[in-house]
């Protein structure tokens, strides 16, 4: 779909029109940046939103400009496509995830690093839960449109925490799990609040989960995996 892309985003134009003179205001440039900021701040959070409920597919840019409270042409001026919208969706999850994996180093303690590990897994699910279902569901349907560079990442940064595991394993240092299930039931765990919000609510009573509730999801999964994989 083709769309025309202004060359400034509308509200952020210093040329003001009124009746019989045309005059130009000098907006600060601080002033702009923090406007566009803000709105593509807001473009994000609806698009993640639109995503999350409908998918790729089911998702339009107009509905996604209408959630932000921005103008469709606010929308491609700074994301051109709907594509790119959906890749910087699926780009502010990937980066943390990487910084996450980033806490399991072979020159770690496990009892630390993996304590870290999980609280990071669960801080990413509580401050991006609309983002971290576009993720999910991006992978139940094969990944198809995440970027490679992105997709390559992952991989390599998941090659990295399994040889980790399996160090600490070999030096005696972590019990002789597999490694592989060991990462997947952590970030199971980890999602389950964002990604079956019935089913939580449903077990715990709780609609709208709060610090505290994700402090308990820490404290418990940290204590399972510990107790389950430090030797005793």
């Amino acid at each position: 779909m083709s769309f025309p892309i202004p060359s400034a985003p509308l509200g952020d134009a210093a040329t003001v029109h009124s009746p019989g003179k045309v005059r130009t205001r000098r907006v600060p440039a601080r002033s702009m940046a923090s406007i566009r900021e803000h709105n593509h701040h807001l473009i994000l959070e609806a698009a993640s939103e639109v995503f999350a409920e409908k998918g790729y597919a089911g998702a339009s840019t107009p509905e996604i400009a209408e959630r932000a409270g921005v103008p469709k042409a606010n929308l491609y001026y700074y994301f051109q496509s709907k594509e790119n919208l959906y890749q910087r969706v699926l780009e502010s999850v990937v980066e943390p995830f990487l910084q996450a994996s980033e806490l399991l180093r072979e020159s770690d303690e496990p009892r630390v690093a993996l304590a870290a590990y999980i609280r990071s897994k669960v801080r990413i699910a509580q401050e991006r839960p609309r983002a971290s279902r576009v993720f999910a569901r991006e992978l139940m349907h094969g990944a198809s449109r995440l970027p490679g560079e992105h997709a390559e990442q992952l991989r390599a940064q998941v090659r990295r925490n399994i040889a980790c595991l399996r160090s600490w394993i070999a030096r005696g240092l972590l019990a002789p799990v597999d490694p592989h299930h060991l990462l997947l039931c952590i970030w199971a765990a980890a999602q389950s609040h964002v990604h079956f919000g019935w089913q939580m609510s449903t077990i715990t009573g709780v609609t709208a989960p709060t610090e505290a509730d994700y402090e308990k999801v820490v404290a418990t999964l940290t204590q399972l995996v510990l107790q389950g994989t430090l030797p005793s």
